[in-house]
């Protein structure tokens, strides 16, 4: 059992400014390979949300490059992230194959909506998506215990996500 400690739930407000250097690069679209790891995902049985299991609205995330990025990437250093946190598998079982491209299968994660690009304007503009908040908070979303929201899912407030937390905290 975790004991409970002189610090007592609380909620976290930040307001965080991100810069970065986008380099010049194609306009979007989704190449062939893009498609065939889309497919290979389905194939596999893939094609679900990571953090949630959703079948609805499901997009296919760039999670160890991002495609604005790829020219400067060092794939080498990508390759070896894949193999490092590896989803489903695909960095070990190609880990003898160069990669080269951000829509290779090893540098793809299934999110739905919500868990990708996700922002609920009822909690002052509040994001569940991988693109909107910090990653361990966006993580917690995964690993908290079944029913428990430390971040506030689309529909739900503030105060019913603060609910659920007081209600397991004990457990």
């Amino acid at each position: 059992m975790i004991a409970i400690s002189d610090v007592h739930e609380h909620k976290m407000d930040r307001n965080l400014k991100e810069t970065i250097i986008v380099p010049d690069h194609e306009k979007r679209a989704e190449s062939a390979e893009f498609r065939r790891s889309k497919h290979r995902l389905k194939e596999d049985g893939h094609y679900k949300c990571w953090v949630c299991g959703g079948t609805e609205n499901l997009h296919v995330h760039h999670f160890g490059i991002e495609w604005s990025l790829a020219t400067i990437a060092d794939w080498d250093k990508v390759k070896s992230f894949c193999e490092e946190w590896d989803p489903y598998g695909y960095g070990r079982l190609l880990r003898n194959v160069p990669m080269t491209s951000p829509d290779d299968v090893r540098n793809m994660l299934v999110l739905c909506q919500e868990h990708h690009t996700g922002v609920d304007h009822e909690n002052s503009g509040s994001g569940t998506g991988i693109h909107q908040i910090t990653f361990p908070v966006w993580l917690i979303q995964k690993l908290a215990k079944t029913g428990i929201d430390a971040v506030p899912q689309s529909g739900e407030t503030l105060e019913q996500a603060e609910q659920t937390v007081k209600e397991h905290e004990a457990n």
